[in-house]
């Protein structure tokens, strides 16, 4: 049986216990009915993964001692995902999906056609801290705070490509671009439900570091685009050298 993965916010090299909260106290001693002298893993972006054992447990939280590194930090090397929320449902199932795909950083951004007011940061947070837990990355998502596009994008990096998924224009395929750029360290912009307005489409086309693209020749929901653009990026970057 695969060990439970905790993530560890803090987690710190050379400490020689953590301490967890109420969450982790009930999912390892009441769903997985674990105790004293059992061994997990503990993960942090900062420090890596670490084998460890329960030395307490109860209601309140549960103390788990360091054993040793299993594997060191590793930077973030996917792309950030700027996107429209979408309804509540679809949009968990999205962060949680995204996470499981790599993704560095999850931009939700304000457009024209937004029709859903993203709310519950903290539940959105919870769901990718549980997907990375799952699928065995080192490190979990940074959730940025919902902005207008354009604001946003204003305060963007622009030497990191950003791959905008224009579902109605002239746009190369993804991975074509993906070849011409020679790289896989770019972002992805999906749009709303209702897609891009006419103004928002022809603004990003004149930003310099926005790269227009298509995703295929059928009209993809919001979570579907946001999936397939990053599984594309991801297929690209593991067969480079």
């Amino acid at each position: 049986m695969r060990s439970p993965r905790l993530f560890v916010e803090d987690l710190r090299e050379g400490a020689a216990t953590v301490r967890l909260g109420p969450r982790e106290a009930h999912h390892l001693g009441t769903v997985l009915r674990l105790g004293p002298g059992a061994r997990v893993r503990v993960f942090g972006s900062a420090a890596g993964e670490f084998e460890a054992e329960i030395r307490a447990l109860d209601r309140r939280g549960v103390e788990l001692a360091l054993l040793g590194r299993i594997r060191p930090p590793q930077p973030a090397r996917g792309p950030d995902l700027w996107f429209a929320p979408i309804r509540r449902q679809r949009l968990e199932w999205l962060i949680e999906k995204a996470t499981e795909l790599g993704v560095r950083r999850l931009v939700p951004v304000v457009t024209r056609h937004t029709v859903v007011e993203p709310r519950r940061p903290e539940r959105l947070r919870l769901i990718a801290v549980e997907a990375a837990e799952q699928c065995g990355r080192l490190d979990v998502p940074d959730l940025a705070e919902p902005r207008p596009l354009f604001e946003a994008l204003a305060q963007r990096p622009a030497e990191r490509p950003l791959l905008f998924a224009d579902e109605r224009g002239d746009a190369s395929p993804l991975l074509a671009a993906l070849g011409r750029l020679g790289t896989e360290a770019v972002d992805l912009l999906v749009g709303p439900e209702g897609g891009f307005s006419e103004e928002e489409r022809a603004r990003l086309r004149e930003m310099p570091e926005v790269v227009p693209v298509s995703l295929g020749p059928t009209i993809l929901r919001a979570e579907t685009a946001a999936l397939f653009a990053l599984s594309v990026v991801r297929a690209f970057a593991e067969t480079r050298p």
